[in-house]
């Protein structure tokens, strides 16, 4: 064939390779797209070196719908969203109770952050600050001489800046509507090819708002409850708990609208949403007027607002008993016919965590969101004063949510650097080492528990014991020996003496790359323990809730641990642990003002967490899948229909492999679906199954097997693999090398012998099944007349001469004539 007769068509991963790297072309030629979705073609053909068949390569850079703008890396702040939103598509099938669970779970982690926000401002730094003389001559001079009405204006900002930053970022979008008739989905869940899924949702402004108005409807509450503070000539509680009424009305409206996350058409959450602002500025009006000559100038600690306390240990309840809820409406669909048909596929392809990711997901995002939000509250006490748990002790007094919260994320900075070093052991199947770690961490642990009770020798006795411990463990990993069987392999490729120089390093990079399909573990022990400090904290609050005197009943030693040194000590660490993290996360988004490599690296965090739509909580990035995998589709039918191209070859490393597989998975089912009517569609059928004739894919350094299959097994688990498979044929070949600690095998079809893959004598690749495994390095003996290629890993794929033959080979696959094509219940027939 001629080299214009194949195309391939690179699609990178999450880092964003510039299309340059990605064409080994320093000047390549715009051909289609725009700013943000491009296509540019290499010069000239590149050549195989083994066969020297020749092709053309153009790249499609995706890159900048997530690594573009600094704004955007701002999002980094709110990863609690962008997580709990990737934990809708984790679950094993069609749940509309799970998903509504998630969605509320979703709910209360917003009000979480505005309610943790107008706590800071209006009770800690208005209430409490200003309201006492002396910190408010050492902190908040400005206030001096103010009425505290004025102050509770002032107070209402940084809630309301929240509040529009929310309601801004979440009407942002990087989709466009594409023309065509199909914005409804086929299936309730959606699936990649389904073109309706990758429309921007009609439910995702109806959660927007509904977030919106929750957010209002919660600030106003607490200005309601404002009113019942203790004070001289104080309002009538009738007023106040109509006020409450009525937030909680729009309250009611706003869960509802979340929980049944109605079509747009059938609700006008717009009324909704102007309703909880006028809500809010009517609340804050008649607490600013009642309380305007409320006394500011104590000499002493001042009584808390009335109803912060409530609010914020209602939150933290509700997000331990809706995290219960969710796992067991995950245990009954664990138990369902589907899940049960995706709990039997191969182990390979087996949902993560036995079918519980959501659960561990919605776990993680909900223990930041705890941890931000009691950080937050913890880290301005300890600035303006000292944190207490109740009136009558010097110093401002904090809620029990955000005390346990503080104190909990101690404990979790404690708890999880004991747990990380024999997890990470055992990652790379070093057992024994991994046992001397956890008996180091328990002898760490029993320290830090002496170190509260008495330093005696018992205390100095376990540090000395955790140390050696630690010490023999690492000697232990450092001289670990290398496993045998991987050893023999690396020898095998490279054939020779087995004490040569390099292949120790070879055989150690395989084995650590080989924790790819244990890196579920650490998170696995993060979600655990953040779980459970959440059921603990949300089993304190609903304690406190119940019983709102409960400091003076019994257990009296429940009540006064949080007096306590350790209790203290705790807060402040889990305080300090959330502050550097937080602070991280706004000085990245700050560099990538500066740095476009730092916008690559930010980038890469959204890579992965924004290619779903927002369908769990519409504030978080907003998604790149649809549009990148309707731009790809949209030039393959575009090379093979328009421009006669022979073989179009889709070429996806990484995540590109992804938007590689949901183009596929799209254009196979336009080419099923007959032309409406009205002929206004996305793409023809005529030239959606004119295009799948020329179309071949080739994946790299993919995670489609260990991790998307496992992660995502309703979309993209081992079913929907192996039919893409069986349609595709032979014009599907997946390349992974042993050293690559990101992508690996696909494996969906049948495996047989082991064969060479030759692109010369010395450069050759391993082949089983459409499998094809690289050597890295290529060779490792010196040779005079090859240049040495380093470790690669998960990168430079393009850079091995046998990648060239593989693509070349599914070329030829396109290109052979076959009699029949079976696409779902169509079936093609005739040629090329």
């Amino acid at each position: 064939m001629r080299p214009e007769d194949v195309v391939e068509l690179r699609v990178h991963g999450v880092s964003g390779t510039p299309p340059e790297d990605m064409l080994g072309d320093p000047f390549p030629t715009p051909v289609a797209g725009d700013d943000v979705a491009r296509f540019l073609r290499a010069g000239k053909p590149v050549r195989a070196v083994g066969s020297g068949r020749e092709r053309m390569v153009e790249a499609f850079h995706w890159g900048r719908f997530t690594s573009g703008g600094a704004s955007r890396a701002l999002w980094l702040v709110l990863i609690p969203f962008a997580i709990l939103n990737l934990a809708r598509y984790t679950l094993l099938g069609a749940g509309r109770f799970a998903e509504a669970v998630l969605r509320l779970l979703a709910l209360v982690l917003t009000c979480m952050l505005v309610t943790a926000t107008a706590y800071v401002s209006l009770e800690l730094l208005v209430r409490q600050c200003a309201g006492t003389a002396a910190c408010r001559v050492e902190h908040l001079g400005f206030f001096a001489g103010w009425p505290f009405g004025a102050m509770l204006l002032v107070g209402m900002v940084p809630p309301g800046l929240v509040i529009t930053v929310l309601w801004w970022f979440g009407r942002q979008t990087f989709l466009y509507e594409p023309k065509g008739t199909h914005h409804v989905w086929e299936t309730r869940t959606g699936s990649l090819g389904d073109y309706a899924f990758w429309h921007t949702s009609p439910r995702t402004p109806v959660l927007r708002d509904a977030h919106v108005a929750a957010a209002c409807a919660v600030v106003g509450v607490l200005y309601a409850g404002a009113l019942r503070t203790a004070q001289p000539d104080r309002p009538s509680d009738v007023l106040s708990w109509t006020v409450v009424g009525l937030g909680a009305l729009v309250l009611a409206w706003a869960v509802g609208c979340v929980v049944m996350s109605p079509d747009r058409r059938e609700v006008n959450s717009r009324a909704l949403k102007w309703a909880s602002v006028t809500y809010l500025l009517l609340a804050a009006g008649l607490a600013t007027a009642f309380l305007w000559r409320v006394p500011t100038g104590a000499t002493g600690a001042v009584t808390p607002l009335a109803g912060f306390e409530a609010v914020t240990n209602v939150l933290s309840a509700l997000a331990m008993v809706l995290l219960v809820v969710l796992l067991g409406a995950c245990v009954k669909m664990r138990h369902s016919a589907r899940g049960v048909e995706l709990m039997v596929a191969d182990k390979r392809f087996r949902p993560l965590w036995h079918g519980y990711a959501a659960v561990v997901i919605a776990a993680v995002a909900t223990t930041l969101a705890v941890g931000f939000s009691g950080g937050l509250a913890y880290r301005v006490v300890d600035w303006v004063g000292e944190p207490v748990p109740e009136v009558g002790r010097a110093g401002l007094v904090l809620s029990t949510s955000y005390l346990v919260g503080a104190g909990l994320w101690g404990v979790l900075a404690i708890a999880f650097p004991l747990l990380l070093a024999p997890v990470m052991a055992a990652m790379v199947r070093q057992v024994s080492s991994a046992v001397v770690f956890a008996a180091g961490s328990v002898a760490a642990a029993v320290a830090v528990v002496l170190r509260w009770t008495h330093e005696g020798w018992g205390f100095w006795g376990a540090v000395v014991v955790a140390g050696i411990l630690y010490g023999v463990g690492a000697v232990s990993c450092v001289r670990h020996a290398i496993g045998v069987a991987v050893r023999e392999g690396v020898v095998a490729d490279y054939p020779g003496r087995a004490d040569r120089p390099g292949i120790g390093k070879v055989a150690l990079t395989q084995r650590v790359a080989a924790a790819k399909y244990r890196y579920h573990w650490l998170l696995g022990a993060l979600a655990s323990l953040g779980g459970v400090l959440v059921l603990a904290g949300g089993g304190l609050a609903l304690a406190r809730l119940a019983h709102p005197d409960w400091r003076g009943a019994p257990p009296p030693g429940l009540a006064d641990w949080l007096s306590t040194v350790p209790a203290r000590e705790l807060g402040a660490l889990g305080s300090l642990v959330v502050s550097g993290v937080v602070l991280v996360l706004l000085l990245l988004g700050v560099r990538t003002w500066q740095s476009s490599k730092m916008r690559t690296a930010v980038g890469i965090v959204w890579d992965l967490v924004a290619f779903w739509p927002r369908l769990a909580h519409p504030i978080c990035p907003p998604p790149y899948g649809g549009r990148a995998t309707i731009e790809l589709t949209s030039r393959a039918v575009r090379l093979a229909g328009h421009h006669d191209v022979g073989a179009v070859v889709l070429s996806g490393h990484s995540q590109g492999s992804v938007v590689c597989f949901a183009a596929l998975s799209l254009l196979r089912r336009e080419a099923e679906r007959p032309d409406p009517a009205d002929g206004e569609r996305y793409i023809r059928q005529a030239d959606a199954v004119a295009a799948l004739r020329r179309v071949g894919l080739v994946t790299y350094g993919s995670q489609l097997q260990w991790a998307y299959s496992r992660l995502f097994p309703h979309y993209l688990g081992h079913a929907e693999l192996s039919r893409l498979h069986d349609e595709l044929g032979d014009r599907w070949w997946n390349v992974h090398r042993s050293t690559d600690p990101l992508g690996g095998p696909v494996q969906v079809w049948p495996e047989t012998d082991e064969e060479r893959v030759h692109a010369g004598a010395k450069l050759w690749g391993v082949r089983c099944g459409n499998d094809v495994r690289l050597r890295d390095p290529e060779f490792l003996d010196p040779d005079p007349d090859m240049v040495a290629s380093p470790l690669r890993g998960h990168s430079y794929y393009y850079d091995d001469p046998v990648f060239d033959e593989v693509v070349a080979r599914v070329a030829d696959a396109v290109a052979a004539p076959r009699t029949t094509v079976v696409l779902g219940d169509l079936t093609l027939s005739g040629g090329a």
